[in-house]
This record gives C-alpha cells, structure tokens and sequence, in this order.
C-alpha cells in the first residue's frame, strides 16, 4: 500500500476514527482508533464523514453497512484494520511498444554453456544464433490503448499514451506487417535499434576460448589463427588468414587457408568444395573439389574427387589420392621418405570396393563351406536315397541357402564391375612432375602400380600402360 494522507480525523468521548487517501486519489480508508461500546455508529454518520471530504465516487456500501451493522450488534472493535471504503478507477497508462523474439540475436560477448552436471564447457560458446532464410525473427508490439481513469472526487485521471518501439531494419531482413523476417542464412545481430542479417561471421582474433568452436550456417572468416583442438564448421565456406592447429575445419563450400595447416597427426579437413592451402603438415584432408597448395604437403594424408595442384611444391611421406589426377613439382625427398602417389582413382569408391570385397571373401567362404557338406552327397546317389527324412529337410535347407549366397555373390559382384566402370569413367588417370620424383615413391594410376627406385628429372608425365599392365613415365616440355 502506497503511503497514505488524512483527510478528516475525529476523536471524541464516543470514537476516534481517521480516513486517509492514497497518493492517486483513487482509494480511501477508514481506520477506526477507538470506539465506546455504547455507541452506534450508523449508515448515515459513516456517509456524512465521507461525504464531508467531498468522496463522490466509488463508495463501498456494502462494507459500510456492514461496518454499521456490526456496530449496532457491539461487534465492531478498535484495530489497525484499514477498511477500503472508497475506491475510483485507476488510469491505465498504455505500456510502450515492444519487440517479441522468436529468436535472440547473436551476442558479441561469450557466454559459456553449463552442462546438466553444472559443468562449464570452454568451447561451446553461445556467440551464434542461426537462423535460415524466410525464418520468422520477431514481432513488433505496438503501445497498448490508454484507457482514462476516475478519482474518488469523481475527476477524470488522464492516461498516458504509450511509446512506440523505435528500430531500423538492416540487410537481410524484411518486414511483413508487423513480423520480421530473414531474407538469407546467416547470424541474427542488434545493434542498438538496429537488426540485421549478416551472411558471414567474421572473427577478428583467433579461434581459442574467447570464441569456441563454431558451427555456422554461412560463411566464415577468420582473421587470424585456428587454435588445437577447437573446431570449424560452416555452410558456405570458411576462410584462414592465419595458421591452423591440431583443429577440425568443415565446410559444405570452399575453404581457404592463406597461412597453412600444422595438424599435428590429428588435425582434419573436409570440403565439399575446393581447398587452398599454403601448406600441410601432418593433416588428413577430404574434398570433393580440387586442392590447390602452394608450397608442401608433408606427411599428410590427402583425398580428392578433383585434381590436386602443387606446382610449386612439394609432396613429401603420407599418401595422396586425387581423382582428376596431379600437377605437381617434387614428389618425394633425397632421403627416400616413403610417399605414395594415386591419381585416377575415387577414394569413396575405394573405399565401397573395399567393403564389397569384403562381403565377396565372407560370401565365398560360406559357399566353399556348404560345399564342402554337400558336394559328397550329391555325387553319391545312393548315400543320397539312404539319408533320414529330417537328413533330407536339412540337406535341401542347405541347397536353398546356397542358392542365396550365389545369388547374393553375383549381385556385389556387378555392384563392383558398376563401382569400377564409374570410377574408371569420371576419372584422370595422370600425374605431371615437373622437378623431380625421388627414389622410393610409390605411384598407383588407376590399377597399376610402380615403385620409383632411381630418381626421376621432370618435367614428366606419368600414365597408366595398359597394353603392358604397368606405368609409363614421358618427358615432356611444360
């Protein structure tokens, strides 16, 4: 209850009692301090003193009479009890107008996740919110109707008009009545009355504990380096101008990595696009578009639908795979590092070609072994006529399994040959050297392999013999 102001107050032989008013003049109060038991205290005194104070609206007449009954039974006692008799019609000022999130915009500044154990974790960092294209960001509330009120002296109380929410509208976003919408992929962001979109999520320091590991639908730049052990991972392209740890970096898009990447035996790399790098060292990359390096791939493990670029570089230890064949400049080293080479060969498919052969050997196995059962039996008439019934279920149980294995063997075996074909049809089976290729340089082109054992002066070319089931290697000018 807000602090109260007396009006009238009147202390006799019979009673003391006060009436008090509200700072909104909208609520009046009996108090009754003292009152002499022989004394009754009517409907029309409790009206005069009310009236007295100039009270014309919204009395309480029930609780009045109620008051004066309990007078007049000597029930109504002293008390600190303030009793409402009066009370008007408070304004109702119209509230402001708002925005109602559907989705919180992105912070600047990191806020960790706690697990359910109340653990902090250091790499999550709440900075992204993504929202899609034509998703529904907010709504805008406009200010509430005023609705004017009535003092207990029967004025008029005048209500304020609510404010309306000030905010522009930025990239990316338009309006549709009052509903907000993103019109691309990428981060939700405010900046004071300022809302927008933003497509690429620009990290101006590294990648280390102040960020965490991100997970972006757009794309993703960063300024400077990607620490151990935090992660990447973006929609539409990601690049590095620094170096990058023992990370992993992921990307549906391009990925270009302008100071290289150091893994360390576990980082990794993966686009569905194209990779360009300064160097890698110690990295397994995946790609479905072509690699391009400028300087080394060392002791890295290398894969790529596409065609693999170093021209003025270096392969060194690891293995490299590029479907579309390469370009490069030396392969290999003086101190015979083993480094192996494939061109024209899809590692995916290599990869289901291992598992169907697999399942090839596991097939075959199981046919040699209900073979071996059976081939006895079928050749021998009469040991055939002789079996038991129940010999005879099982003997033909093992004829139909048989069958399904054959059955099974034939269609992984024209699954291979269509592996095969698909392979041997999308592929490049080449690789240009253009410096030198050192002895112990182990070359596969699409089924044929070749282990260099003297150094090799380029510029050449390396094909796939055929004719001859081998690798032939051609001096060329470049």
């Amino acid at each position: 209850m807000s602090e109260l102001k007396v009006l009238k107050e009147k202390n006799d032989e019979e009673c003391h009692f006060n009436l008090s008013i509200n700072a909104e003049e909208t609520e009046v109060y009996l108090k009754l301090l003292r009152i002499d038991p022989s004394f009754s205290l009517s409907l029309g005194q409790l009206r005069e003193w009310i009236d007295e104070v100039g009270v014309v609206y919204g009395l309480n007449i029930n609780l009045l009479k109620e008051l004066s009954e309990k007078s007049g039974q000597g029930e109504l006692e002293a008390s600190d009890e303030q009793y409402l008799v009066a009370k008007g019609k408070p304004a109702r000022h119209g509230q402001n107008g708002r925005i109602e999130f559907m989705v919180n915009p992105s912070e600047e500044n990191a806020r960790l996740q706690i697990d359910e154990d109340e653990v902090m974790d250091f790499k999550n960092v709440n900075i992204i919110q993504n929202v899609t294209a034509e998703q529904h960001l907010a709504t805008v509330i406009n200010p509430e109707t005023p609705e004017n009120g009535v003092d207990v002296y029967g004025k008029q109380i005048e209500a304020k008009e609510g404010q309306a929410i000030k905010y522009k509208i930025g990239a990316n976003i338009a309006m549709d009545g009052d509903k907000m919408f993103a019109m691309s992929n990428g981060r939700f962001l405010q900046d004071g009355d300022q809302f927008w979109v933003d497509p690429i999520f620009m990290i101006r320091g590294d990648v280390d504990y102040t960020i965490g590991n991100v997970n972006f639908i757009g794309e993703v730049r960063v300024a400077k380096d990607v620490l151990d052990d935090f992660s990447i991972f973006s929609k539409e392209g990601i690049t590095v101008e620094g170096v990058v740890g023992a990370a992993n970096v992921e990307s549906d898009g391009d990925i270009v990595l302008n100071g290289g990447m150091n893994g360390k035996g576990k980082g990794f790399i993966r686009s569905q696009g194209k990779i360009t790098t300064k160097y890698f060292n110690e990295v397994t990359s995946v790609s479905w578009g072509d690699v391009e390096v400028q300087k080394s791939i060392m002791n890295s493990i290398v894969k790529t639908k596409g065609k693999l670029n170093v021209q003025h570089g270096s392969i060194i230890g690891g293995e490299v795979s590029a479907l579309l064949g390469l370009d490069v400049g030396v392969i290999g080293s003086d101190l015979g590092t083993l480094t192996s080479v494939i061109a024209g060969q899809d590692y995916e498919l290599q990869d289901k070609l291992k598992a169907f052969e697999a399942q090839l050997l596991e097939l075959s196995q199981e046919i040699d072994r209900i073979d071996r059962i059976i081939g006895p039996l079928l050749a021998d008439k009469n040991k055939l006529m002789a079996l038991a019934l129940d010999k005879k279920k099982a003997l033909k149980g093992l004829l139909e399994q048989l069958k399904r294995y054959r059955e099974e063997q034939s269609r992984v075996q024209e699954e291979c040959k269509s592996l095969q074909e698909e392979a041997t049809a999308s592929s490049v089976k080449e690789i240009v050297v253009r410096k030198i290729i050192y002895s112990g340089v182990k070359i596969t082109i699409g089924g044929s392999k070749k282990l260099i054992k003297m150094d090799v002066k380029g510029p050449v070319r390396i094909r796939e013999d055929l004719e001859n089931d081998s690798i032939s290697i051609t001096s060329i000018s470049l």
